[in-house]
């Protein structure tokens, strides 16, 4: 069992010698050969990995008023977050669009652990200029917040 074991060793590694060059400039076009299916094999995958992320990219998902309330809502939002998302409804959004949704999305933004001074001055100098005929009820909003 010994010998049979050794004897495929030994086939093997002399069918291993076999396919190496014998001189110098085989040698050198085996490696620039090796080198030429290995760079094709690269460029071929990264082409096609960049190919699939152009697809995914080329969905997008359209911003709507329920995702900033789930960034409101989630209570691991922190301060930048929560920022960017009222910065978000400032371009995208009036409160005319959802009365409804608009003042609950402040609330949650407004009534958050993790909310800070910049969120109020965000909101009392941006957001309350665009929407100024729900002044009262933004106002209202701001004022038991900074209650609480």
């Amino acid at each position: 069992m010994k010998e049979k074991i050794l004897s495929f060793f030994s086939f093997l590694s002399d069918t291993v010698w076999d396919l190496s060059p014998n001189s110098p400039l085989a040698f050198i076009i085996y490696l620039i050969l090796i080198t030429v299916i290995c760079l094709f094999f690269i460029f071929y995958f990264a082409r096609k990995s960049k190919n699939n992320n152009t697809n995914k990219s080329q969905k997008h998902h359209k911003l709507t008023l329920d995702d900033l309330i789930d960034i409101a809502d989630n209570p691991k939002s922190n301060t930048a977050d929560l920022l960017s998302a009222l910065m978000l409804f400032n371009e995208k959004f009036v409160v005319a669009q959802d009365k409804e949704k608009s003042m609950l999305f402040f609330e949650k933004i407004l009534n958050h652990k993790h909310r800070h001074k910049k969120l109020f001055d965000y909101f009392h100098g941006s957001i309350l200029p665009k929407n100024i005929t729900y002044k009262d009820e933004l106002d209202t909003l701001e004022k038991k917040a900074l209650n609480k």
